[in-house]
């Protein structure tokens, strides 16, 4: 596979928001930037080093796991981290899951403040990643992506846009809530 098979990039308000998995540089840069967050007061220390050590154990696809960053333009500090599972073939086909989206210290911190501009940056940032999953499914040959809500705002999000999903005529797909998981379900590859 080659980067650009791993990489997504999608224009939103006047930024390039990229979908790719993490390199040497990237991680360190990130790793630092985080931790220099946490340190200055807006995260919890042991959460953003927990969530380092996975994402540095997962720059590639490792026991199912694989983690992948949302840059801005090109920037090499991420200002989210996304937690993937790629499952193995089975009858019901191949899934990818978002589990989880991590964002930078500093935004979450302005989110707590209701910063409208932090807001911005963080939907936009769940927006690439969802759409980062599909190109991963692609990669993938999966045959279904799976989001997980984490909070209530998140599963009211998953909802309405399943409805917005499913109002679509020619859609591929099938959009569905299990649980506290966005399903879409494709038909199988060959």
């Amino acid at each position: 596979m080659t980067d650009t098979q791993n990489e997504h990039n999608i224009q939103i308000g006047g930024k390039h928001f990229i979908f790719k998995p993490f390199n040497q540089q990237t991680f360190t840069a990130t790793e630092k930037a985080w931790l220099s967050d946490a340190q200055a007061g807006e995260a919890f220390v042991p959460d953003v080093l927990q969530g380092m050590a996975w994402a540095k154990d997962h720059m590639t696809l490792v026991d199912n796991g694989v983690a992948y960053g949302v840059f801005i333009d090109k920037a090499h500090i991420a200002i989210g981290i996304c937690e993937l599972v790629v499952t193995k073939p089975d009858v019901r086909g191949k899934w990818v899951k978002l589990l989880r989206l991590r964002v930078r210290p500093e935004i979450e911190e302005l989110l707590f403040k209701n910063d409208p501009s932090a807001l911005a940056t963080a939907v936009n940032a769940y927006v690439c990643a969802v759409i980062g999953v599909y190109h991963v499914k692609n990669v993938h040959k999966a045959t279904t992506i799976k989001v997980y809500a984490r909070t209530q705002e998140q599963m009211r999000f998953l909802t309405l846009l399943v409805t917005k999903l499913n109002e679509q005529e020619d859609a591929t797909f099938k959009a569905a809530i299990q649980g506290r998981w966005l399903t879409l379900n494709w038909k199988k590859h060959d």
